[in-house]
């Protein structure tokens, strides 16, 4: 499944638009794409259709077989890891899996792909000052970064990762929050009781064409009251009236 990808073709073209060989405003046919980088119209559809995903090219206009030139989108959100830094806390993750499987039904639904077509699931324990502080997993459509299982990011900001190796920029944050009883994974990562509960941030992550690019559950110790508060402030009121109960 993943060797059928044209990711050095993705590679390539991703380039050329970062480096300004295809200016913001131009508009590309399809064709004349296809021949410049000596590959086929169907693999360069792929490769330009990951791009608009992305929020660098806008959307292919079928009838013409052409598509527009956005170009590196800016955002405003800074990352966990950076936010976690930056109020004097110290980061870390540990990488426990990474593997490319068939998206289920429900990872499709969220991040509009086909059913059964590959993504990333990428499963990790969040570090805080040396304390485990969330069971996170992150679902992303395998074409946004292909070679992550290759990636070091134990002390490094995925967000900065998938934006600077892979022109995947997250421009949009849509989250809820829940407090639920763990799992028995719960409880093994992050040292928890039985009978505990944990904080659930469901978040998809958009990229400036409105495309889902991660999908991400990240499970929190409900003690860890000052790094959530400071982390994700929207949900500390949870911890509150469940402290209260």
């Amino acid at each position: 499944m993943k060797s059928e990808y044209p990711k050095e073709l993705q590679r390539q073209f991703e380039q050329a638009i970062i480096q300004g060989s295809f200016s913001r405003g131009n508009v590309l046919a399809l064709d004349d794409l296809a021949a410049r980088f000596r590959t086929s119209v169907n693999q360069m559809r792929l490769v330009v259709q990951t791009a608009h995903r992305k929020g660098l090219l806008g959307k292919i206009e079928a009838d013409l077989g052409t598509v527009q030139v956005l170009g590196l989108p800016k955002t405003e959100f800074a990352s966990v890891f950076t936010h976690t830094a930056k109020a004097g806390f110290k980061p870390t993750s540990l990488v426990r899996r990474v593997v490319v499987e068939p998206a289920s039904p429900q990872v499709a639904d969220r991040l509009k792909v086909k059913a059964s077509s590959p993504v990333y699931r990428y499963v990790r324990t969040r570090n805080v000052d040396g304390q485990p502080l969330a069971n996170q997993t992150n679902f992303m459509p395998f074409a946004v970064c292909p070679g992550l299982e290759d990636d070091d990011v134990s002390r490094y900001s995925f967000q900065r990762l998938l934006e600077e190796k892979y022109f995947s920029v997250l421009t949009e944050m849509q989250e809820a929050y829940s407090l639920i009883p763990s799992t028995g994974q719960d409880r093994d990562v992050l040292k928890l009781p039985e009978g505990a509960s944990v904080l659930v941030v469901d978040r998809i992550a958009l990229s400036a064409t409105n495309w889902p690019l991660v999908w991400a559950t990240i499970r929190i110790r409900p003690d860890r009251y000052q790094y959530v508060a400071a982390l994700w402030p929207q949900a500390a009121h949870l911890l509150e009236e469940g402290s209260s109960e």
